[in-house]
């Protein structure tokens, strides 16, 4: 950590990261466009274009010295353009292992967009496993709360006012499954990659060999990293493919925003509270605050504040190129960052969270009007069009009005509680853990290697 950081990612949040740190910084971009640039060597070669022994991508990156990140940030000094460098210290590494017969094939064909949006396609799937590890964590979390709380039956509110009842495990396994699909949408839609040179028609790659099937290559080479292959592009690959996949993490930030609020709200009405773990207060001892729901929610807001700006706003560019996106992408690992972090502090607050169980049923047994609902349905279902009315009129006297109602039905009615009246959501809790747990197991991030 730095105490000079202007990023608090890197300040304030620098220890809270260790999980993930590796998979978002410049040096992991730079390790990934060697990879890059090893691995089209490598195919170059596979497919017979390159009369050489092969060569292997994977050893040769085991062959990158320690002091590599810094051979490279000098020659970036050297040539003032981070892929050129790039490409020079490829052919250092080539040359110093006994492979010089193919340096000069280095990057041959290539434009910087080649190798950056897959090097950066290919990081962001690293980086996202490292993330949807914490979601994970989180949702599994919430399954475990909402399977312990399946039956502890609390009053929702609407608009901010008593509803009807409804049970605290249902509630939490609502999120849970929300959570999951989106995480599953984040999974799904990959970004796309490109290998199609300066302005995406294949132009020095078709010169140097006119008879070779190029676009059957390029496709092979991107899906081999992992993304999705488009066969016309610009200069960069479409930032479509980034977009879809960082639509979904929104959606997260979004859904943990509003789980961070409801779970402020349950405990400001004494619903729930957190177990102590430090100071809250610097003049109230008495104080436990819910500052990491409190924080989740701001790392929320922030990750989103960048993640829209780079899903969106990149996807347009001037003719075939521009570099206006460039600094704007950079920002994606912070946004991660932020994310991260929120999800993180969500699962601690889970962690250290107490049930009160028993004031939610005192609070539910307190509010007999929410059995309106309940009256009212029930004398319409007898025939009495004007039940709704009636009840309003009469929602005092609710024990007289369930008098209304014969049958089996009234004699139903006439014992509900509401502590009865929470309908299927102790069922819904239970399908709901089960179900999030098959997404979970079965998510496309899990198997990115």
């Amino acid at each position: 950590m730095h105490d000079d950081s202007i990023s608090t990612v890197d300040g304030r949040y620098y220890y809270e990261l260790q999980d993930i740190r590796d998979k978002l910084t410049e040096k992991e971009f730079f390790r990934e466009r060697i990879y890059v640039e090893l691995k089209y060597l490598q195919q170059l070669i596979d497919a017979g274009l390159l009369k050489v022994s092969p060569v292997s991508a994977e050893e040769f990156m085991k062959k990158v010295d320690e002091n590599w990140y810094n051979r490279v940030k000098y020659l970036e000094d050297e040539v003032k353009h981070d892929v050129k460098a790039t490409e020079l210290y490829v052919r250092e590494l080539l040359d110093k292992n006994g492979r010089n017969d193919v340096a000069p094939y280095v990057h041959i064909g290539l434009t910087s967009e080649d190798v950056n949006s897959n090097a950066l396609g290919a990081m962001y799937l690293n980086a996202l496993k490292q993330t949807m590890k914490v979601y994970s964590e989180l949702v599994l979390k919430l399954i475990e709360v909402a399977r312990a709380q399946a039956s502890t039956v609390m009053i929702a509110r609407t608009h901010g006012v008593p509803a009807v009842p409804t049970t605290f495990g249902k509630e939490m396994a609502s999120y849970a499954i929300r959570l999951s699909q989106s995480m599953k949408g984040a999974c799904t839609n990959r970004p796309y990659g490109k290998l199609s040179g300066a302005v995406g028609s294949y132009n020095a790659m078709h010169l140097l060999n006119p008879d070779f099937d190029w676009i059957s290559f390029a496709k092979n080479f991107v899906e081999s990293l992992g993304l999705r292959f488009i066969p016309v592009t610009k200069q960069t690959a479409p930032i479509e493919g980034l977009s879809d996949s960082l639509h979904y993490i929104v959606q997260v930030n979004y859904i943990m925003q509003e789980l961070s609020r409801d779970l402020w709200m349950y405990n400001m009405l004494g619903l729930v509270r957190f177990e102590r773990t430090g100071v809250s207060s610097s003049t109230m001892p008495h104080k436990v605050n819910p500052v990491d729901l409190e924080d989740s929610e701001g790392q929320a807001k922030v990750s989103n504040s960048l993640l829209l700006l780079i899903a969106y706003d990149t996807i347009p560019t001037r003719m075939e190129r521009d570099l206006s996106d460039s600094t704007v992408r950079r920002n994606l690992w912070q946004g991660l960052a932020h994310s991260f972090i929120s999800a993180r502090r969500l699962l601690n607050s889970l962690n250290y969270m107490i049930v009160n169980g028993d004031a939610m049923r005192e609070e539910a047994m307190a509010h007999p009007e929410v059995l309106s609902e309940a009256v009212q349905v029930s004398i319409r279902a007898q025939g009495n069009e004007k039940g709704y009315e009636e009840v309003m009129q009469k929602l005092k006297n609710l024990d007289k009005m369930k008098g209304l109602v014969a049958g089996e039905l009234g004699n139903r009615l006439k014992s509900l509680t509401p502590l009865d009246y929470s309908g299927l959501s102790e069922k819904q809790a239970l399908l709901a853990a089960d179900t999030v747990v098959k997404i979970i197991d079965d998510l496309e991030c899990q198997q990115i290697t």
